[in-house]
């Protein structure tokens, strides 16, 4: 039996979840850092920037869960994040 994947995120994922969302993935992906959580949290990534600086790690950890659930996160395809 094939096991699903989690698919890579999105900046249309991104912005369709819960500011509580993005939030709860932003802190798992900067624990010690609640300025740069604050900073992101009402930014929308561009394409530019996914790839280069702090939105490159939120993209490269946080994943859409494989059950296409829109109000969830995953982080580092472990954790789910409701």
């Amino acid at each position: 039996m094939a096991k699903n994947k989690n698919k890579k995120l999105t900046i249309k994922y991104w912005c369709s979840l819960s500011r509580g969302s993005r939030e709860r993935a932003l802190k798992f992906c900067f624990p010690i850092s609640p300025s740069i959580v604050e900073m992101l949290l009402d930014e929308t990534p561009t394409k530019f920037e996914i790839k280069e600086g702090f939105w490159s790690v939120v993209f490269k950890r946080i994943t859409i869960p494989a059950d296409n659930r829109f109000y969830k996160t995953c982080y580092m395809n472990q954790t789910y994040l409701a």
